[in-house]
């Protein structure tokens, strides 16, 4: 499942060096930024850390933003050229913690730490264990979520 999705992505990716990258002397840096920002709103998202809320999660859009910080993650084993591979996933339960982990790793990413990008991949596949996210609404999510990104590079203003 997880090959069919960094295809997709492969393809999304390579529109987006070729319309961006030269332009943008920042372009991976940008993208690391972008990549701790979606795990961010996808933290938000999980209410785990608003002790102060009752709410429960929108499964809708924890899934939604699950895909965001999971298709960053796939562009950015495109941009390295690093072959998909799960790796040891982070010990404990406490999603707390796992979240703190992500932004770790995924701020090594800057230095285009290539294990770092796995243990991003290997901890969001496992925090949405814990979240009860199920690998057919992870693909269904990445593949909504591939089509309006997909859209959006066709449109000139985007």
């Amino acid at each position: 499942m997880w090959e069919d999705i960094l295809k997709r992505n492969t393809k999304i990716d390579e529109i987006f060096i070729k319309k961006y990258e030269d332009n943008e002397p920042n372009y991976f840096e940008k993208n690391c930024l972008s990549l701790i920002t979606e795990i961010a709103e996808f933290l938000n998202e999980t209410k785990c850390f608003k002790y102060w809320s009752i709410k429960n999660p929108d499964k809708d859009k924890l899934k939604e933003e699950y895909a965001d910080a999971l298709i960053m993650t796939l562009s950015m084993f495109n941009y390295l050229n690093i072959n998909l591979e799960l790796v040891e996933h982070s010990k404990t339960s406490n999603i707390l913690e796992i979240f703190n982990e992500l932004f770790k790793d995924a701020s090594n990413i800057m230095n285009k730490d290539t294990l770092s990008v796995k243990k991003v991949f290997s901890n969001l596949i496992y925090i949405s264990t814990l979240l009860n996210i199920t690998e057919e609404e992870i693909k269904d999510a990445c593949y909504k979520k591939q089509e309006i990104v997909e859209k959006r590079l066709s449109d000139d203003n985007y």
